[in-house]
Parts: structure tokens; C-alpha cells; sequence
């Protein structure tokens, strides 16, 4: 039994990246939407996994979404929705990292990607007399 709680334990400490990571054979899709009424920029990212080179990589995505409700006149297709679909390699629970950037990331969160669609968030602030969004996304 002090064997076990000390595996677990030790087991406990390591890093994230240390940790083997789920990879499954199909891919597991799900959806972003800009809830903001703005333009929203940012990328999906994996865990790190180490590769044949002993490389440590990890894939990353980035997307634009236009403000909510936006359509292109000549398509009609959404321009505030994108799906993203990854097998991995993820973090525990099945979950991806959500950034969301200006110039420079302001929000990240890692995110359950089983739960179908992560909506983005913004909310206008005072800060300092200056108005300043705020942005964030719902993650599971």
C-alpha cells in the first residue's frame, strides 16, 4: 500500500509534458464561435509529445473569427464559426489549449474538446479611464 500511495504521489508531481498523452485513431471535432461583436483572433495547440528525434513538438491552429452573425454576401456562409478536428496528442481529460490574442495572448485555457462547440467571449471595461475588451472563452 506505502508502494502505491508513493507512485501515485510521485506520479502526481510530473509535468504535463512528462506524462504520456492520448492520441485516438479518429479525429475528435468540435466548434469555435465568436460570441464577441468584434473580429477575434487565436490558435489551438496539443500537448507536447516527443517525437522519433527525441524532439519535443506539438501542433498548433490559428484562426480568425469575424464579429457574431457575420455571413458572406456572395455564400452565406458563417465567417463567426470554424470547426477544428485533432486525434491529439491532448492533454488529460481530452483537452486541447484555447489562446486567444491581440498582438500578444490574452486568455488561454485548456478545453474538453467532447463538448461540442467553445464560444469566445467580450466584455467592454473601464480600466484606468480607458475603455479595454475583455475576452474570454467558455472552456470546459
Amino acid at each position: 500500500m506505502k508502494i502505491f500511495i508513493l507512485c501515485l504521489a510521485l506520479f502526481s508531481c510530473l509535468p504535463e509534458h512528462v506524462i504520456a498523452q492520448e492520441i485516438t485513431d479518429e479525429p475528435i471535432c468540435f466548434t469555435l464561435r465568436n460570441d464577441a461583436n468584434h473580429r477575434v483572433y487565436g490558435s489551438v495547440s496539443t500537448a507536447y509529445v516527443t517525437n522519433q528525434d527525441g524532439l519535443k513538438i506539438h501542433y498548433d491552429g490559428s484562426f480568425r473569427l469575424e464579429a457574431k452573425g457575420t455571413t458572406d454576401p456572395e455564400t452565406g456562409y458563417e465567417k463567426d464559426i470554424t470547426e477544428f478536428c485533432s486525434s491529439g496528442p491532448f492533454f488529460p481529460g481530452r483537452k486541447l489549449e484555447i489562446t486567444l490574442r491581440t498582438l500578444i495572448p490574452v486568455f488561454s485555457c485548456k478545453s474538453s474538446v467532447e463538448v461540442g462547440e467553445i464560444v469566445i467571449h467580450s466584455q467592454t471595461i473601464m480600466k484606468d479611464g480607458v475603455e479595454v475588451k475583455k475576452m474570454w472563452a467558455t472552456c470546459y
